[in-house]
């Protein structure tokens, strides 16, 4: 089919589509027609109606024009009763403005369109965010209509030099996307590296998250999160003041952040809402329960397998004595019981939430005790595994806290064959694992490996928020300055 605007094409096209309307329009006594094209369901039927084609019929304007491209010069130069109003020559994006649920008259003669923005779709309301939620601080949320989460965020940043930049993915879906950085701040080189990625994504549709994630992240074979989403509008606008780039997806209740570090991801807002000594407080419970929802299981297996002699001595004689009836060995009842409760995670998650949370008392309450009961696990390999359950709820980001349950389970393996030494092989590993990997062109670690102390008020301990001088050197290269230094009182 040629590439060029015209009804008769388009009524061929969308023959068998019930829901695409093609409806010639009479517009005056000079017989001009013009065609409507819309998608019933998309546009808004009260705007349609009024704002245009009652303007068509009742303006008597219309029939001083004698030609379309009178009738097209005179309603894009004000006689359209609609302020997102455009001309349009290209095939293409006529079908995608329209099958976005825009409405566009066709002027055949022309081979010319005239596109109004009278979207409107079923979308929940902006609600308190599920996952992110906190005492103090704003309680509304993303929703998955992308030009509402823009505005949410343009609403927190009245900056001129906020940019939001148009893209689409998904040969057939042809899915929206807003590329949101603050042009006298974010690096510029970057904004090119993530726009250019997007551009370059060629795949049928963007139905799932992870179809996003891993064109965007550059370490692809990495367990560890690389790029951070959240709910919240006034995170993104905090993290978008710091230098990086905020990615809204049509469709998606979240937005996406790049470049991304591990300390963010274990930052919670919660941290600056209150007191920076119980900000930090809570920041360090953070990371001493990853530490120990990684390392517990398999210190436990090491301790109570190769060196016994490494536990004081009324602690080895109450495990050795819980442990006389139960017919298997530390590893596998500390692999098992891992086993054991992701199943109950999965369970919990596809039943209704009402079954679920049974479930949840159910296996960890009934099924553990009875368990404990009749020998076939010990008393202390159930508290292990609580311990460490718990601590890997701990994390504020779902990614990274499934990213370390997925380490616990390997962890625990190291253990059972090589007891510490394998331990000691495991943090080695993903140590040098963390140290290698590099983010749009930020190291993964940033700030921990920063020369500059600057860098590190905001990492396991949170500063007052005086001390936030300078942006991420690494991540604003050259607007670094974020606030002025506050003069001391005397």
């Amino acid at each position: 089919m040629e590439n060029f605007i015209n009804s008769s094409l388009i009524k061929e096209l969308f023959s068998q589509s019930n829901d695409v309307l093609v409806r010639p329009i009479k517009i005056n006594q000079n017989n001009i027609i013009i065609h409507m094209f819309c998608v019933d369901g998309l546009i808004n039927q009260a705007l349609l109606d009024e704002a245009l084609l009652r303007s068509l019929k009742i303006d008597p304007y219309l029939a001083e024009c004698r030609t379309e491209r009178e009738l097209m010069d005179y309603l894009l130069g004000g006689g359209a009763y609609h302020v997102f109003t455009k001309e349009e020559k290209d095939y293409n994006l006529l079908l995608k403005y329209v099958l976005s649920g825009m409405v566009a008259f066709l002027f055949d003669a022309e081979q010319k369109a005239i596109v109004y923005d009278i979207r409107m779709f079923e979308k929940r309301s902006v609600s308190e965010p599920q996952e992110e939620g906190v005492v103090k601080g704003a309680k509304d949320s993303f929703i998955e209509v992308m030009r509402m989460n823009t505005a949410l965020i343009r609403r927190r940043i009245r900056s001129e030099y906020l940019v939001a930049e148009n893209l689409s993915a998904g040969r057939i879906s042809k899915t929206d996307m807003a590329l949101l950085y603050i042009s006298n701040i974010a690096d510029i080189n970057t904004v090119n590296r993530i726009r250019d990625t997007i551009n370059k994504i060629d795949i049928d549709s963007i139905s799932t998250p992870a179809f996003i994630e891993e064109y965007l992240i550059e370490n692809k074979n990495s367990i560890f999160p690389q790029i951070m989403y959240t709910q919240r509008p006034d995170r993104v606008a905090a993290n978008l003041s710091d230098g990086r780039i905020a990615l809204v997806v049509d469709g998606l209740p979240f937005v996406y952040l790049l470049p991304c570090q591990l300390p963010m991801l274990l930052q919670s807002p919660e941290d600056y809402a209150n007191h920076y000594l119980l900000g930090s407080s809570l920041r360090i419970i953070r990371y001493l329960a990853m530490i120990v929802t990684i390392f517990l299981p398999a210190f436990y297996i090491a301790a109570t397998t190769y060196q016994n002699q490494m536990l004081p001595v009324q602690l080895a004689l109450s495990v050795q004595a819980a442990k006389q009836n139960v017919p298997f060995s530390s590893a596998s009842e500390i692999i098992g019981l891992l086993i054991a409760f992701e199943v109950l995670i999965e369970a919990g998650l596809r039943l209704p939430k009402a079954i679920g949370t049974a479930l949840s008392i159910l296996g960890g309450i009934v099924v553990g005790q009875s368990a404990v009961a009749a020998n076939l696990v010990s008393p202390a390999v159930v508290v292990i595994i609580a311990l460490s359950g718990i601590a890997g709820f701990v994390m504020p980001n779902q990614d990274l806290s499934n990213g370390i349950r997925l380490i616990r389970f390997l962890m625990a393996i190291l253990a059972a064959f090589s007891g510490f030494f394998g331990l000691a092989i495991g943090l080695i590993l993903i140590i040098t694992h963390l140290c290698s990997l590099d983010n749009y062109g930020v190291a993964y670690l940033s700030p921990f490996v920063d020369v500059e102390g600057r860098n590190q008020k905001d990492t396991l301990f949170r500063f007052p928020i005086r001390f936030f001088l300078r942006r991420p050197e690494d991540i604003a290269k050259k607007n670094k300055k974020k606030q002025k230094e506050q003069e001391k009182s005397v």
